[in-house]
């Protein structure tokens, strides 16, 4: 359940990933966990008009979208009041400006509960909900 005491399922959550098998593996799991994904987006242009214009609960973002950082969308996002994820092959986030580090970060590739917990507290989950135990190993980046 939600804090607000509503299911989960249904939640609609924007992928913005540039590799197609991650951006499939972040989708299925979405699904398994009864997420809708919306996307994926690898292009930075695409990310930005699908994160003003759809309905969205959520993000996970890939911070190297072909070369341009995910931060426009991300202040898409902010300015919506739409949570978010990074999800990155980077281990050095200094990178990341400040005003969005508060956000989560998993690094590719990512844990399955990592994920789990990140989803969770992102869509405002107190202990994971219904989200699935296991799935199958992520793809590497």
């Amino acid at each position: 359940m939600r804090s607000d005491g509503r299911a989960w399922h249904g939640g609609r959550v924007l992928v913005c990933e540039d590799n197609l098998l991650m951006a499939e593996a972040v989708s299925d799991f979405l699904r398994e966990c009864g997420l809708e994904p919306i996307g994926p987006s690898g292009e930075l242009e695409s990310a930005m008009r699908m994160a003003r214009e759809r309905a969205l609960d959520g993000a996970v973002l890939d911070i190297n979208l072909k070369g341009w950082r995910c931060f426009p969308v991300c202040a898409i996002l902010s300015a919506r009041r739409i949570p978010f994820i990074f999800l990155t092959g980077y281990s050095d986030l200094s990178t990341i400006p400040m005003e969005y580090r508060g956000a989560p970060v998993i690094i590719k590739p990512f844990a399955t509960a990592e994920m789990k917990e990140a989803l969770a507290q992102m869509l405002g989950l107190p202990d994971g909900g219904s989200l699935p135990d296991h799935f199958p190993p992520p793809v590497r980046h």
